[in-house]
């Protein structure tokens, strides 16, 4: 019997879900309930209660799960300290990054780690940050970047960089001949801004309500893009972290201004499953992060 037997299971008995489990091996549903039967065979015991209609694992498909997880956790460190051993880097990494992050941030850091790196794969998937942190919590990627960190029991977080917040309006705005503005000069103001579950938002809620600005939520996005975009057509302003604008500015319709002092940041961070054991790849990434924080 194979390791990767006890992956698939694991993935089996996490998700719950034959698909989800297949998916996330790039393997069919089938080939997940033959590995299973495999099991069974290798052990001469039933694992899944097949009576019922939800995943349910027997008593002794209970133990070999418990054990298995430790079994995977040696070997994950067995690879690792071998890998370093011979001081090779290769395989493929899987990075989950909200979209701003990936698609602003990120590539300079991407470029680095290849040119240092140039036999470790990268693989990119760009998401919200609820799905990000899913991504990680179900070992569907190795490292996550998010705004706005928020403390979870599973996660571990490693900040790398602060940015400041700016705002962003249309040509034909009342503010766009500054050059700076205070926040108390967008009192009554139409805004535009992510969508209300993701932390972006509520960070701005939170800032706007402390700071006493009476405002209108007119548009709401799940990436900044289309925040730029719905800005670009005045359907309102924006607060955006400088990173997602600063290469726009001679592009697009639209103003970037700073707060006076730069007194609003966003804080960046790397997350990864806590108490999980790192490929040596994985770790010289986030340790390349982490300088510019």
């Amino acid at each position: 019997m194979h390791i990767e037997y006890l992956k698939i299971f694991s993935d089996l008995v996490e998700k719950k879900s034959f698909s989800e489990a297949a998916k996330a091996n790039d393997i069919t549903q089938s080939a997940v309930s033959q590995q299973l039967r495999t099991i069974e065979k290798h052990f001469d015991t039933v694992i899944v209660d097949r009576s019922q209609k939800q995943l349910r694992l027997t008593e002794e498909g209970q133990k070999i799960h418990r054990d298995s997880q430790e079994i995977l956790r040696l070997y994950e460190k067995l690879s690792r300290e071998i890998s370093e051993m011979g001081d090779v880097f290769n395989g493929t990494i899987h990075v989950a990054s909200t979209y701003s992050i990936g698609l602003h941030v990120l590539p300079d850091y991407i470029k680095s780690f290849i040119r240092s790196y140039p036999n470790v794969n990268v693989r990119m998937d760009y998401n919200r940050t609820d799905k990000v942190y899913e991504d990680i919590i179900s070992n569907n990627a190795d490292v996550g970047l998010v705004a706005y960190p928020q403390a979870h029991k599973l996660l571990e977080f490693k900040p790398f960089r602060e940015e400041s917040l700016v705002l962003v309006c249309s040509l034909e705005s009342k503010f766009a001949r500054r050059k700076t503005i205070q926040l108390k000069e967008l009192s009554g103001q139409e805004i535009v801004s992510f969508e209300s579950p993701m932390p972006a938002h509520k960070a701005l809620l939170k800032l706007l309500e402390e700071e006493n600005i009476s405002f209108e939520i007119t548009k709401q996005f799940d990436n900044v893009e289309m925040i730029k975009h719905a800005v670009e057509i005045d359907c309102g302003i924006a607060l955006l972290p400088v990173s997602a604008v600063e290469k726009d500015i001679n592009k697009r319709s639209f103003k970037v201004i700073e707060f006076k002092n730069s007194p609003y940041k966003v804080s960046l961070a790397s997350v990864h499953r806590k108490g999980k054991i790192l490929s040596a790849s994985v770790e010289k990434f986030i340790e390349l992060l982490i300088p510019a924080h």
